[in-house]
């Protein structure tokens, strides 16, 4: 399923949670391991003093840092199919997109900090910035606090010696459910053709999840018959969920189906947001002024995800609106 991944690596919190992942899944399929620093000297990690080095010590330091990321997971830099790559420049995404086309990469791995409103919009993420021009699906895992809150989202990460994963310990990659939000459009094509692959791999049971939204409508508006008409809706999507879901059943996947009355984005994100959940989403990649004004489900999820979210990205020709 996957040949070649693409890990961004900077040392945060995040970083090493979707390392833990990214080896997880190259351990599964045997597929080659890249990981890729973008120093942005003045706040890098390499480095300090802000002065910048020559390539050759900026991609050795890289390596070095990389053996004690890759030791608790019992790999290292050393190895044929593990690739460390240090580059240099302002803005991470562009330059993570363009790797992933040079060395045909399946998929993307990032952290993420999951910020939210003002400083989200002017920060920016690189993992969404990545998902919205990834020329391949992109998995995101979000940096959670032990205690089983997620982080702040403004905070910055742990200094790179004090970050989880540099010690002995290898952060958890445990998945024990796959997720997958059903709109009936192009989009949960594309996402179940990997949900057909991944519980395999896994091992794991497999939900399904549709939401009809709630009507919003004044009394005087036969309430009850709106009533009866959202139930006629859960039990069409219902039918249609299981449809979807046999053939994943026949390869022997425990497939379980949830209908569910309410506002989408909310709903998605109380059914998959759960550590232990891969949640496998269909996107448009939506940017700019629009995917400011709509918002993104996915986007919303992976804010908010205690999980990892794989987001596959379909073009924007051949999918429906659903996502925004």
């Amino acid at each position: 399923m996957f040949q070649t991944l693409l890990v961004a690596h900077d040392f945060s919190p995040s970083s090493n949670r979707a390392l833990a992942h990214a080896v997880d899944i190259a351990t599964r399929t045997g597929a080659a391991l890249h990981l890729m620093y973008v120093d942005r000297t003045a706040e890098g990690v390499l480095f300090e003093g802000g002065k910048a080095p020559p390539d050759d010590e900026l991609q050795d330091r890289f390596e070095e840092r990389c053996h004690a990321s890759l030791a608790p997971h019992d790999r290292s830099p050393a190895e044929d199919r593990v690739v460390c790559h240090a580059v240099r420049g302002v803005s991470p995404a562009p330059l993570l997109v363009e790797k992933a086309e040079e060395i045909d990469a399946d998929l993307i791995v990032t952290g993420t900090e999951g910020r939210r409103g003002a400083r989200r919009l002017i920060v920016g993420s690189v993992a969404e910035e990545v998902l919205r021009t990834a020329p391949c699906p992109a998995l995101t895992v979000r940096q959670r606090e032990d205690g089983g809150a997620s982080g702040s989202a403004d905070e910055a990460p742990a200094p790179a010696d004090e970050t989880p994963g540099s010690a002995d310990e290898a952060p958890r990659s445990a998945v024990e459910q796959i997720v997958a939000p059903v709109d009936f459009s192009d989009l949960t094509e594309v996402a179940l053709q990997h949900v057909a692959r991944l519980a395999p791999l896994y091992d794991v049971p497999v939900r399904l999840v549709h939401v009809v939204e709630d009507p919003t409508m004044p009394s005087v508006y036969e309430v009850n018959a709106s009533a009866v008409r959202a139930r006629a809706a859960e039990e069409r999507a219902e039918e249609a969920l299981q449809s979807l879901g046999e053939p994943i059943e026949e390869t022997g996947v425990s497939v379980s189906y949830l209908v569910h009355r309410g506002q989408t984005t909310s709903t998605v994100v109380e059914a998959t947001g759960h550590r232990d959940t891969l949640t496998v989403m269909g996107t448009k990649g939506l940017s700019g002024l629009r995917r400011v004004m709509l918002g993104s489900v996915t986007e919303a999820v992976i804010r908010a995800s205690d999980g990892p979210v794989l987001a596959v990205r379909a073009s924007a020709d051949g999918a429906s609106s659903a996502d925004e």
